[in-house]
């Protein structure tokens, strides 16, 4: 498999140079590094052997064997599918959305073409904004080859794409908590809350003030409320600042047994004003490789039993991760419910050289009523791949590319991740 793809003579002489240092790593690391190995990955913590083998797995050779044996088997074990049932609310969750230099309109003219009038087409658009908008401060892009930890700031032309590049009604509410929260500084990230505000895009996941942040996020349409909360493992090398913690929900999630009250409380907050379904998005895990970690199938299993959120929505690892349903007791009505989460949904919007970069997805939750009145939820998992042909970026169905008789070297190597994804 060829773990990274440049887009030009510069990028491939630094990827051939990087590769070369890391074949010297391969020799002595091979074997163990075959295996995915659990770490918080969080810049601020990282030793000097964290930093060789997160580049390892970057440009060499992404792990496909898990961490733990007990995470393929979490994977394989029978889900229970939701009966089929009418649907009168429909929800797009969508991964994250990254100021690559490739997202720029004269690459992406046919971007939107094939899945944007079913993404936005529903009745609530959902995704993460890995990046600060402060047009008040110098934009910064991210490279076709990423050397250092860079600070990101998009501007509106980038924005605008993002948002269905002036073709599609855009995203109703956009989670700001990742790791990219505070590229710009708390000035970045305020400047980013009100000119989504000024945009009639909800945010969720930071908050200017201790009051604002104490609100529940929810959104009703169609006669159910729903409610959203959001959380980060890393802010990078910032922290918030300690006379502000409400500034942006984070919480040490990559680290095990990670306190989890906070989730708790707001999704309790989130159900006693009224919310039907509480969706919840996590920005942690461990990024380039097939599965999550064990420490983030506990960290979900616990939020599901602990927390009782009805959706979580993984973000942070770059490529797709696995899904499943849930069978749990809701904490505070004590019903048995099924949830549904994604380890990761992916870089939705970027162009990142890693291969596995360019497989993503968005799910389709179709929302209905039994004759009760209960809640019934069936997700749908649309997974994607972002296809580069004469310097042009399109998302396709990844379904439709693999009917294909012939493939290209790129989606033969996707495919090993899109059959662990799909196929178990």
């Amino acid at each position: 498999m060829k773990a990274v793809r440049p887009y030009t003579i510069k990028g491939h002489i630094l990827c051939q140079t990087i590769k070369g240092l890391a074949y010297v790593v391969h020799f002595f690391k091979q074997k163990s590094w075959d295996k995915a190995i659990e770490f918080e990955e969080n810049p601020r913590t990282m030793r000097l052997m964290d930093l060789l083998y997160f580049s390892y797995k970057y440009y060499f050779k992404p792990p496909q064997i898990p961490s733990h044996p007990t995470v393929l088997a979490h994977f394989q074990k029978p889900t229970t599918l939701h009966p089929d049932f009418h649907s009168q609310l429909s929800i797009s969750l969508g991964g994250d959305l990254m100021p690559y230099e490739m997202i720029k309109p004269e690459y992406t003219t046919y971007l939107w073409d094939n899945v944007g009038a079913d993404f936005f087409g529903s009745d609530i658009v959902f995704a993460n904004l890995e990046t600060p908008l402060d047009t008040k401060q110098k934009q910064s892009f991210v490279p076709e080859v990423m050397l250092s930890n860079m600070l990101f700031n998009t501007d509106e032309q980038t924005f605008s794409i993002f948002n269905g590049n002036g073709q599609f009604k855009g995203f109703d509410i956009l989670s700001v908590a990742n790791n990219h929260s505070l590229d710009m500084g708390r000035a970045g990230l305020l400047a980013t809350l009100q000119n989504l505000k000024d945009k009639n895009i909800l945010s969720i996941g930071a908050a200017a003030s201790a009051d604002e942040a104490e609100q529940p996020v929810i959104i009703e349409r169609n006669g159910f409320k729903i409610g959203f909360i959001a959380y980060t493992y890393s802010l990078n090398q910032f922290e918030a600042p300690k006379d502000k913690p409400w500034l942006v929900n984070l919480l040490p999630l990559n680290l095990p047994g990670c306190d989890i009250s906070r989730i708790k409380q707001q999704t309790e907050t989130c159900r006693k004003a009224g919310a039907d379904l509480v969706l919840c998005s996590i920005h942690a895990g461990n990024a380039y490789q097939t599965y999550p970690g064990k420490t983030t199938v506990d960290l979900f299993e616990n939020i599901f039993n602990t927390c009782g959120v009805d959706v979580i929505i993984g973000g942070h690892p770059h490529n797709l991760q696995p899904w499943r349903n849930y069978q749990f007791t809701d904490p505070f009505s004590g019903k048995n419910k099924t949830g549904f989460a994604i380890y990761s949904l992916a870089d939705f919007i970027a162009y990142d050289i890693f291969t596995w970069c360019h497989l993503c997805a968005y799910v389709k939750l179709e929302i209905g009523r039994d004759v009760n009145g209960d809640i019934l939820m069936r997700p749908i998992v649309k997974p994607l791949i972002m296809e580069r042909k004469n310097k042009q970026l399109q998302l396709q169905y990844a379904e439709q590319i693999y009917q294909k008789t012939e493939l290209t070297a790129e989606e033969k190597d996707i495919k090993i991740l899109y059959d662990a994804c799909v196929n178990g």
